[in-house]
């Protein structure tokens, strides 16, 4: 490949062939050119001395392709249908026609919760595309989307650079979660039963403190926190039965993820939203299957917290 000298390749000479190998004349191949027959002619020159080959020679008033030009024809229509079809095409992407895989980047929390409706929806649209969910957060969906290993990422983000689009899909918010057949409190929750009651926490690290212990830092208060897991999944199955409550995001309490019967309330002191959020490359937001990937989990994302939000 780097032997080629890529100055004498223009995409005129691929032009050229294929006009003259359908009209056999240089004047017939420069009017379906729109060019002068004096450029055919040049042109022509160059892909003999591209090629080493003369590829068409004079018949009286036809020009009769060589064997070499009869070899390379086929391989001149191919490059030229992909030119045109795939690499020009301002065509809108057509997921029924789609073979290829769609990579999407989740959070836990955003996986448990989205993922199989999306999946849903894909197989539905997509019947012939393959589907790849991987784990994603702050820390690597930057590498991930450069590295092309996943189309978008969909999670709860902070401080990305600017090269990335992120798009919000819904604000979240905290609610206390309890099987109250345990507590047996009056709702909603008052500060002295979530004082009281023991908690779990979500924690990224071996810490068992989150920003709802420096709020009540800031009252000069405190809870009694006896559990730390990075999955949300694992309190969610533990609530049930025991005498501990979890302050979890709205979604995750209100999701069908587990057969269960658990109490969600607004928590006693004021705890900060967030906002979920579907980021991709800047460079790729016009991308026509990124594109339409995107309006797809915007709809999908909309419609399920709409739904769960409506199950009070």
């Amino acid at each position: 490949m780097t032997e080629i000298n890529w100055q004498r390749v223009d995409l005129n000479l691929l032009l050229t062939f294929d006009a003259l190998f359908q009209h056999r004349s240089v004047s017939k191949a420069a009017e379906s050119l729109h060019l002068g027959q004096p450029a055919t002619s040049y042109n022509l020159k160059r892909l003999r001395e591209l090629l080493s080959d003369p590829l068409f020679e004079r018949d009286g008033n036809v020009m009769r392709p060589t064997t070499r030009a009869y070899e390379i024809e086929p391989k001149v229509r191919q490059i030229m249908r992909i030119f045109s079809q795939e690499i020009l095409s301002t065509n809108g992407f057509e997921p029924a026609q789609f073979e290829g895989l769609f990579k999407v980047g989740f959070s836990d929390y955003a996986e448990q919760i989205f993922a199989p409706q999306l999946f849903d929806q894909l197989q539905s649209l997509a019947p012939n595309a393959k589907v790849l969910f991987k784990p994603v957060d702050t820390s690597n969906c930057v590498e991930l989307l450069e590295a092309r290993e996943v189309d978008l990422c969909i999670g709860v983000f902070s401080e990305l650079p600017n090269k990335l689009r992120s798009t919000s899909l819904y604000r979240e918010r905290h609610l206390c979660t309890f099987d109250n057949t345990v507590l047996n409190c009056n709702l909603p929750i008052s500060l002295e039963d979530y004082l009281d009651t023991p908690q779990m926490i979500i924690t990224a690290n071996q810490a068992l403190t989150s920003q709802v212990d420096k709020t009540l830092a800031q009252m000069e208060i405190k809870r009694n926190v006896v559990l730390g897991t990075t999955r949300f999944l694992t309190i969610r199955r533990m609530l049930t039965g025991r005498r501990v409550l979890a302050v979890m995001a709205e979604m995750v309490g209100r999701s069908t993820l587990i057969e269960d019967s658990l109490t969600l309330c607004e928590p006693p002191i004021d705890i900060p939203d967030f906002d979920v959020e579907m980021v991709s490359l800047r460079g790729d937001s016009q991308h026509p299957r990124i594109l339409w990937l995107s309006e797809l989990v915007k709809e999908v994302v909309t419609e399920k917290v709409t739904r769960l939000r409506g199950e009070k």
